[in-house]
């Protein structure tokens, strides 16, 4: 996904949704090519309409903004008119250095200026714009008035609600789904997703505090978030940059994005290979997160999980604010200082550790000392985890193969996708593990399983058959045994140990 913040209009004029042919002369044919190289495109908007805009006049003629208690239009100055276009120093505008000018709020309890509202956006969704990035929509005036008879004080927290409602549905009427990369909301949001955290300043304090803050709203029922990969203002160091990243990659949703270059190859060649051993894990771990994000939609669960959620009957969590679980089975310890230190803390039960597979027994507190290019990742014993191939683009069809690692224990997994449910379970005894699978759908799979490195006789049952061995593509590697199964949808695997 390719993002445009709001140069993509005419300067002093947002949003009156109209490209600055200055900047893009060619925007269809921009557009166009963006698709030709399967990216997508979002744009920058904002419930306002500046004073500058031909369309404020059109606005103030059809009664569609907010008035004040004498009935005039209500003008504010707010983030964009009082801030210069960014050049590296904060400061107050000018008159004519605003980032934008003055703006009137389109009053969306209007039914007809609500409509008109949406209709703005169809014709920029028709050329091929996929998204809209909805920020903005908190600056209510408490002393406002509504076209339903409201006060700014009654709908300072309804008003983003109602205008990422908006967006979402015209998106959904114009392109086939429903979305949005959302800043202001209020309950109900989690109806309107995506939500991202605002603009955080790129500092040690600024990434905790988003650690912080993506789990509270997790915790208040949205269960899609993200933020901006090293901070908004300012330029972030290279390893706070780093930092972040691991952070960020191991949300729902990730997005680099800033006020200075957030590209990854800014920061030189070792934060470069950094970052894309993060990206290449996050889209192997894509199976997994699809399947979490289908039991968030059912469940309202967050994808990332604050500790006092997912161990409330666990005391010691309560003041573990700065990690986490992604979805049901990973811990997830993401590095918030710049002395690579950190204290993780593990719940009851057997923990391994995602790269190195030691093992630790929890309840436990570890004391680690973490180099750059590593980020704390814990899973449960017994776990199930489903992933794939590395990629560079997410497929639109069914993953074949599907690459389980399984990890010693008793666990069992419904994976969610599409095409419906499969279950996968694991039992493991002094002498043997066994691993069921029960499909709707036939697929190869490649399972993988971990710490199984002793001698060992295999069985393998498909549909109820046992069938030969020379069938399946057996390897014993140094951490895990893989076992190669060809397309079916129900099948045992048992291992037993000499």
């Amino acid at each position: 996904m390719i993002h445009l913040d709001t140069w993509w209009m005419r300067w002093r004029k947002y949003c009156d949704f109209q490209w600055d042919k200055q900047a893009f002369p060619e925007h269809q044919h921009f557009i166009n090519k963006l698709h030709q190289q399967n990216l997508k495109l979002s744009l920058w908007m904002q419930p306002y309409i500046s004073i500058e805009s031909e369309l404020f006049e059109t606005g103030k003629n059809l009664n569609y903004f907010v008035k004040r208690p004498d009935g005039s239009i209500y003008v504010i100055d707010y983030g964009l008119s009082l801030a210069p276009r960014p050049d590296g120093i904060i400061r107050t505008a000018g008159v004519q250095e605003g980032w934008n000018a003055p703006v009137a709020i389109i009053d969306l309890t209007n039914s007809v200026a609500y409509s008109w509202f949406q209709d703005l956006m169809r014709p920029v969704l028709r050329e091929g714009v996929d998204v809209f990035k909805t920020d903005f929509g908190e600056d209510i005036p408490e002393d406002a008035v509504f076209c339903n008879g409201q006060s700014g004080q009654t709908m300072h927290n309804l008003y983003p609600l109602l205008y990422n409602k908006a967006v979402y549905e015209v998106i959904r009427q114009e392109k086939g789904y429903g979305l949005v990369w959302s800043r202001s909301g209020f309950a109900g949001s989690q109806r309107f997703p995506v939500c991202w955290s605002g603009d955080p300043a790129a500092d040690w304090d600024s990434l905790a505090a988003t650690i912080r803050g993506g789990l509270s709203l997790g915790m208040s029922g949205i269960p899609f978030w993200s933020h901006d990969i090293g901070g908004y203002r300012g330029m972030p160091s290279a390893e706070l940059y780093v930092r972040w990243a691991q952070f960020g990659l191991f949300c729902s949703h990730s997005r680099l994005h800033g006020d200075s270059p957030r590209e990854p190859w800014y920061f030189g060649e070792k934060v470069l290979s950094i970052f894309k051993k993060y990206v290449r894990l996050r889209y192997q771990f894509f199976p997994y997160l699809y399947s979490t994000a289908c039991e968030s939609i059912r469940s309202g669960l967050p994808v990332i999980r604050a500790m006092p959620l997912a161990f409330p009957d666990d005391s010691n969590v309560y003041d573990k604010d700065l990690q986490f679980l992604f979805g049901p089975l990973l811990l997830v310890a993401p590095v918030y200082r710049p002395d690579h230190r950190r204290t993780v803390y593990l719940p009851s039960g057997r923990w391994i550790d995602f790269f190195t597979l030691k093992e630790y027994q929890g309840p436990l507190n570890l004391d680690l000392k973490v180099s750059l290019g590593r980020l704390p990742i814990f899973i449960r014993s017994g776990a199930i985890l489903p992933m794939m191939r590395q990629t560079e683009r997410i497929p639109d069809q069914l993953i074949d193969p599907l690459i389980l690692q399984i990890y010693p224990g008793k666990f069992s997994l419904v994976f969610n996708e599409d095409e419906g449910i499969t279950q996968f379970r694991i039992q493991e005894n002094a002498d043997s593990v066994t691993f069921f699978i029960t499909a709707r759908v036939k697929r190869s799979f490649v399972l993988r399983f971990m710490k199984v490195n002793r001698p060992h006789r295999i069985l393998i049952m498909v549909n109820g058959k046992k069938v030969a061995l020379s069938t399946h593509e057996v390897i014993q590697f140094k951490k895990y045994l893989q076992v190669k199964m060809p397309r079916l949808s129900k099948a045992v695997i048992k291992i037993k140990f000499n």
